[in-house]
């Protein structure tokens, strides 16, 4: 694999940078902190890091590589990307990723575009043909972390990714023992079976699921006994424990109930010693409350007679004046309306009313008078006459008597008139076919009858009448309701009776308002009549207890005499406690505590039964037992925890095997050994050597002279040699036909003379290989004479 391009918008502290890259060697310069670490970084991230983050397990990545907000700008930027462009033999991709609240990857292959992030890392692991650890730390490993990362390939008890994936590349242990790869395939296979069994499930460490009850009862393998001997062993631990809980249990509970039965003993026959004393001054006392209560009522009665008199003579005084008040009241009331009656009587009788039929024949002598007329009426005529020698000319209606205008050079006539020159002449004119005599009577006729009523009631047309028949029936109407308002104002009273006797009524009466308040202050809210009543009901009950004043205060002397013989009685209580001196029936208080103690003694006899039971299920459990409980379950988890890292153990050799399988060949760790060895030597001129004294495993013994060292007490400029001769060493086993390296400043600490015979062993490496090489030095870009990229 070669590296063609690498760019980004914004990661870490880059912001739109762009770097191609040649086969051979490139050398990339720029000052300290110009970003060439951050360009290994991008690199990596780009082919390894996740689109989308976690979180948690992802926190340092965002810490490392997210933009941060600028003192006058505090927005940041919210993403970070990264795009690498490389080729193979089967031609050229481009991986491009977006980190950040939008996870984006894209994987450009000859074949097509990919978006799928699992489809893309399956691809890259075939491309890539190694993990992670093999990049990171020997391949593409930063200033930050090649140390650490040599270190713990060197370490022989570490386990790193990258030498895991070193070893795995390398080691051909199982090629060496001469057993074929099935049958080695079938004993791990076995080894597995053995282990996992049939029902086990292996991502969440428990059995599987099982239709019905119970448990599996074959097929099981050695994790999944052990996981039963486990939960075995745990029962039995916990039915220990709830055996022991129970016996706590029910010792405490007895314990409690026995204290109280004790208890509940004791307070009883405390109690007994002061019983007799208690009931003796108790009866004493019943005594003397009763003649406390008596005399108290004495003494009230005593107190309240003379108020009590009063209050009965005021509330008498009170209600006779309130009667007096009322009467005076309803006589000025029905005095009012007994004026009102006679003054509306004396209207309606002061002339006749029209009665209705006299209005209706009014109305109906109208109507025929009118029709009567309307006969004579039937006329259309003008009159032009002239009068000579002096005469003048009359004319009078036949309909209404009066004569009409006939003044001018002509007038019309429209209804039947009698025409007259006075001592000349005498004429009628009529509608034809019209008796006028007739209809003159028949209308004399009707207007006689109007003009009788008319007079009867002294009015000129039917208007008036009827509003005279309005106005004598309103003043009868009205008559009628004040006579009837003072026969319910009477109730059936006669009105001078009630005169009579609202005038005896002497001296001044007061208003009801101030006769009312007066009574509320004696009465309250009680009714007069039945205050008064109330009173003398208790006035004559005393009375009749009691007898008089006299009699009633020497009643009280003699209570007064056997309240002191009683309170004399009374037994001193100093020596009693003050919780029993409340108590006012001893006898009773005495039953309660004996059912209390036997109740108290019940319940710790139903304890001591559940106690002894408790006690005696724990003795039987524990005589069972071979062993205890908390070691049987300690050792069961111990197997079951080793159970679990055995098959984790053996699936993964099964995974590493069968990935690896087709890669096993005859040489295990010689081939890198060798390379390892002639690198370290040609850079430290045979000074520093190294030897593999297990050539099945990446443990190596680095050597200064004929002296082993450790590697922690290497100069730092032999580490980097060490470091650089390893890293070579590994990239020519991996890649035999070529590969790529990243090394970022990998000369800082090595003598002028090794960093010289580095530079060409780097030149000879990039005849085969790719080779990046970041610097801050300007005078190593001649020495290696390669691309050169300015940052």
């Amino acid at each position: 694999m070669k590296i063609k391009k690498i760019s980004c918008s914004q990661f870490a502290g880059v912001r739109d940078k762009s770097v191609s890259f040649s086969d051979g060697i490139n050398v990339v310069f720029g000052m300290n902190e110009s970003g060439k670490s951050t360009l290994v970084n991008l690199i990596f991230r780009t082919l390894f890091q996740n689109a989308r983050l976690d979180g948690r397990s992802d926190r340092e990545f965002r810490e490392l590589y997210f933009p941060g907000a600028f003192r006058d700008r505090p927005a940041a930027g919210d993403f970070i990307d990264g795009s690498i462009t490389f080729e193979d033999e089967n031609g050229s991709y481009t991986l491009t990723k977006e980190w950040g609240a939008d996870p984006r990857c894209t994987f450009s292959t000859p074949a097509g575009i990919i978006r799928d992030q699992n489809t893309i890392k399956s691809e890259l692991e075939k491309i890539l043909h190694y993990g992670e650890g093999v990049y990171s730390d020997m391949l593409f490993s930063s200033q930050r972390n090649a140390d650490s990362s040599l270190k713990d390939i060197l370490n022989s008890a570490g386990n790193s990714n990258a030498k895991q994936d070193i070893t795995v590349a390398v080691t051909q242990a199982f090629a060496e023992s001469g057993i074929p790869v099935d049958a080695i395939e079938q004993a791990i296979e076995k080894r597995i079976s053995d282990i996992q069994g049939e029902h086990w499930d292996v991502s969440r460490n428990i059995p599987m699921k099982k239709t019905g009850s119970g448990r599996w009862a074959k097929g099981l393998g050695e994790i999944h006994k052990a996981y039963h001997r486990l939960e075995d062993a745990r029962n039995v631990l916990n039915e220990k424990m709830r055996c022991e809980a129970e016996a706590d249990s029910a010792a405490a509970d007895f314990a409690l109930k026995d204290a109280g039965y004790r208890a509940a003993d004791n307070e009883l026959l405390r109690f007994r010693s002061f019983a007799g004393k208690l009931q003796s001054n108790n009866e004493h006392r019943k005594t003397i409350d009763r003649l406390n209560k008596e005399l108290n009522k004495l003494r009230e009665i005593l107190q309240q007679l003379p108020a009590l008199s009063e209050s009965l003579d005021r509330a008498k005084t009170l209600l006779a004046e309130k009667e007096h008040r009322e009467l005076i009241d309803k006589y000025e009331a029905a005095k009012k309306l007994q004026d009102e009656y006679e003054k509306l009587a004396a209207e309606a009788e002061s002339s006749p009313c029209p009665t209705d039929e006299e209005i209706t024949k009014v109305r109906a002598a109208q109507r025929t008078a009118a029709s009567l007329e309307n006969k004579l009426c039937g006329m259309n005529l003008i009159a032009a006459v002239e009068m000579l020698g002096g005469n003048t000319l009359e004319v009078t209606s036949l309909r209404t008597g009066e004569r009409l205008d006939v003044s001018g050079d002509g007038f019309a006539l429209t209804e039947a008139v009698n025409i007259t020159v006075p001592g000349v002449m005498k004429m009628q004119l009529a509608p034809a076919n019209v008796d006028v005599g007739e209809v003159s009577g028949k209308i004399a006729a009707q207007r006689e009858i109007i003009d009788g009523i008319f007079s009867r009631y002294g009015v000129s047309d039917l208007a008036e009448l009827e509003q005279l028949a309005r106005k004598l029936t309103a003043a009868k109407t009205k008559a009628d309701t004040a006579s009837d308002r003072l026969s319910v104002l009477l109730g059936g009273a006669d009105f001078d009776e009630l005169r009579e006797a609202a005038g005896n009524i002497t001296g001044e009466v007061r208003t009801a308002e101030e006769i009312g308040r007066d009574i509320r202050a004696v009465c309250g809210a009680t009714e007069p009549g039945k205050f008064i009543t109330a009173k003398e009901t208790i006035l004559e009950s005393y009375s009749a207890e009691y007898g008089s004043i006299g009699e009633l205060g020497e009643k009280i002397s003699a209570v007064e005499k056997e309240l002191a013989k009683a309170e004399k009685s009374v037994l001193n209580t100093d020596d009693i406690p003050a919780e029993y001196l409340g108590i006012s029936d001893p006898e009773s208080h005495m039953t309660r505590l004996q059912e209390e103690l036997e109740a108290a003694r019940e319940i710790r006899e139903q304890a001591l039964t559940e106690k002894a039971a408790a006690i005696s299920r724990l003795e039987k459990f524990q005589e069972d037992l071979s062993a205890d409980p908390s070691a049987l379950v300690e050792a069961a988890e111990r197997a079951f925890e080793e159970q679990k890292s055995l098959l984790g153990h053996w699936l993964h050799i099964a995974e590493v095997f069968r990935e690896r399988r087709e890669g096993l060949h005859n040489t295990p760790m010689q081939d890198i050994a060798d390379s390892f060895t002639r690198y370290l030597g040609a850079i430290s001129g045979g000074r520093v050597s190294s030897a593999f004294p297990e050539t099945d495993k990446l443990n190596m013994n680095i050597y200064s002279g004929d002296r082993l060292v450790d590697y922690g007490k290497l100069s730092e400029g032999t580490k980097e040699t060490v470091s650089l001769a390893f890293r070579l060493a590994v990239l020519d086993h991996l890649f035999p036909e070529g590969g790529v390296i990243v090394l970022d400043d990998p000369f800082t600490d090595m003598d002028a003379a090794r960093a010289e015979q580095s530079c060409e062993l780097l030149k000879k490496c990039a005849e085969k290989h790719q080779v990046i090489f970041l610097t801050c030095r300007e005078d190593y870009i001649p020495s290696l004479n390669g691309n050169t990229i300015r940052l």
